[in-house]
């Protein structure tokens, strides 16, 4: 009888791994939909309302969820201390800070640390048209993966249901 809701719990924990993996693609979609609501607000507050960027900062980090309004703001205050950081010091060691614990993945992390690199020294204009080619880095980012998310979330239930299945087995 031991065994038998032994290999329940290890059917039913891999099972759950799947789903939670199949729900991590989902947050990470989201996330980055709300990366680029981020690009958006930046280049409206840096194009229209010409405001310097830790008020573009503070402002657009107003309008978002967290962890973003967190990452967002804390970078306005940094860059408001004048503590001799360049701007891409600032954003890189928030968004390590903040946006470690999301579903963003290490490659997203870094090319967002990239746009901060880009927006710390250049002028008006190389600020907007960093902010676009990171825009339109994450369309493709989020086409692709809209495009294959319904079937990786099915794979990810499939293997964790087999994967569970094919241990229960292995253990009779």
């Amino acid at each position: 009888m031991l065994r038998i809701c032994a290999l329940c719990i290890l059917v039913g924990a891999s099972s759950s791994l799947g789903i939670f993996l199949g729900q991590r693609l989902t947050r990470r979609l989201n996330q980055l939909k709300i990366l680029k609501r981020m690009t958006m607000f930046l280049h409206g507050e840096i194009s229209c309302s010409r405001a310097p960027l830790p008020d573009a900062f503070w402002n657009v980090g107003g309008k978002l969820p967290e962890p973003f309004r967190e990452f967002l703001r804390e970078v306005s205050e940094d860059l408001g201390r004048y503590a001799g950081s360049s701007l891409e010091q600032v954003f890189a060691e928030n968004v390590d800070c903040h946006l470690k614990d999301t579903s963003l993945t290490a490659q997203d992390r870094d090319k967002l640390k990239e746009l901060g690199g880009s927006l710390g020294y250049l002028d008006k204009a190389m600020q907007l048209a960093s902010l676009e080619a990171y825009g339109r880095e994450l369309d493709l980012a989020v086409e692709e993966l809209a495009e294959g998310l319904p079937v990786r979330k099915k794979l990810f239930r499939s293997l964790g249901i087999m994967g569970g299945l094919f241990l229960a087995i292995l253990l009779i």
